[in-house]
């Protein structure tokens, strides 16, 4: 038996020599250039999600079908999304971050494209999964980067402008595709998406630094890492917390779900008026998080994600009562989700500290499976709340779901 020891016999060890070798890969502060790069790059999934909902109609009239089949497409590019987040990951892992990065980009591109060019509704499914799998890069891949590359307080300075572009994405998708829809028609918003990935792509491969070099790549084995997902499962603390957390995501998509129905029929405005439902809930939601760091100084964790908790549930409620009353007309009808949105908005970065906290336990290289996991369940229950409640106004009159 050998008496000298190798990380190899000691986890111990091992565990800080990843340490090492994740310190001496770090780099400068973060550039301008740097953080919108990784900020647009992340954000192209949930903008390409929303961003054809004002034109269901005209989608659906083109290729001779219902709304709620035109909606089906919702549903196959977030069970892509949600499925591929589990092993893009690793993938990063094996093959570096700017390959994994500039690939998925050309193919959202080619996937753009192809829904472009898409001459039944059975081929804009199938453009519209392999739109959902390039998509699922951008979050997971841009975390990793962040954490190669920097720590502390510049991390922090990253992943701040991240979340701000990451939610402000999806909210003002509808707003960017009502105008191309009434003003160009909606193929055009598929050409936008195609020249907007394609520069990214370009991006990724001639802009962004590799951050994760050659000797810290991993083998990819898609089945390990499968089996990892177990261990993040057994913490009870953190599956609590991404339950708790998809549940929240849900929330804040019920009205971006039913957005062309509610807009055009409930609040009674136009294809390219979307940002009369849409700025106002962005500012709500940028306004909680912008107090979530006061509130945590104010109440403590504890307290803030239980009265956080309960302002949810009482807009929600509020929100059905409200809307089926003689004020369930424009303004009135905004009032359930701003209040939703600047709850979800302070709870949720709470909620992300709680499930992430563990990791600072273990390797480095295992940081990435909890945000990988957190991730396929909220795109999983969003998936299945798109698909089982989008007819969230079916019973009011004019609604086009009835």
């Amino acid at each position: 038996m050998s008496l000298v020891q190798t990380p190899a016999d000691d986890p111990k060890m091992a565990a800080e020599e990843d340490h090492e070798v994740a310190a001496a890969t770090k780099s400068g502060r973060p550039t301008a250039k740097d953080a919108a790069l990784l900020a647009f790059v992340s954000s192209i999934g949930p903008f390409a999600a929303n961003a054809y909902v004002p034109a269901f109609d005209e989608i659906g009239q083109h290729y001779g079908v219902g709304l709620v089949t035109v909606q089906q497409t919702l549903s196959i590019y977030l069970a892509a999304f949600a499925c591929t987040s589990l092993l893009i990951g690793a993938a990063s892992d094996a093959f570096g971050r700017k390959a994994v990065l500039a690939l998925s980009m050309t193919v959202f591109a080619v996937s753009s494209l192809g829904l472009l060019f898409a001459d039944s509704m059975e081929a804009f499914f199938i453009w519209r999964f392999v739109m959902g799998m390039a998509a699922a890069a951008g979050p997971v891949v841009t975390q990793a980067i962040v954490r190669d590359r920097w720590s502390g307080g510049d991390a922090a300075k990253i992943i701040a402008l991240i979340a701000v572009i990451f939610g402000l994405a999806p909210a003002l998708a509808p707003v960017v595709g009502g105008e191309l829809t009434v003003h160009l028609g909606w193929r055009s918003i598929f050409i936008f998406l195609a020249v907007l990935s394609a520069a990214m792509a370009f991006c990724s491969a001639c802009v962004l630094k590799e951050s994760l070099p050659s000797e810290r790549r991993v083998s990819f084995r898609p089945w390990a890492t499968l089996l990892r997902y177990g261990e993040v499962l057994k913490v009870p603390a953190f599956t609590s917390g991404v339950v708790a957390h998809g549940f929240i995501f849900l929330g804040l998509i019920v009205y971006s779900a039913g957005a062309a129905d509610f807009v055009l029929n409930v609040m009674g405005l136009g294809v390219d008026e979307f940002g009369w439902l849409m700025i106002p809930m962005v500012v709500a939601g940028m306004t909680g998080s912008w107090a979530c760091s006061h509130l945590l100084a104010m109440f403590g964790q504890n307290r803030l994600l239980f009265w956080g908790v309960g302002f949810l549930a009482a807009s929600g409620l509020f929100g059905v009562v409200f809307d089926h009353g003689p004020f369930a007309v424009f303004p009135w009808v905004l009032l359930a989700p701003v209040v939703y949105n600047f709850a979800a908005a302070a709870v949720r970065p709470a909620l992300n500290v709680m499930n992430l906290d563990w990791t600072s336990t273990i390797s480095p290289k295992a940081a990435v499976w909890p945000l990988q996991c957190s991730s396929f369940f909220r795109r999983a229950l969003l998936r299945f709340h798109r698909r089982s409640s989008f007819p969230s106004f079916w019973g009011r009159p004019g609604s086009m779901l009835q």
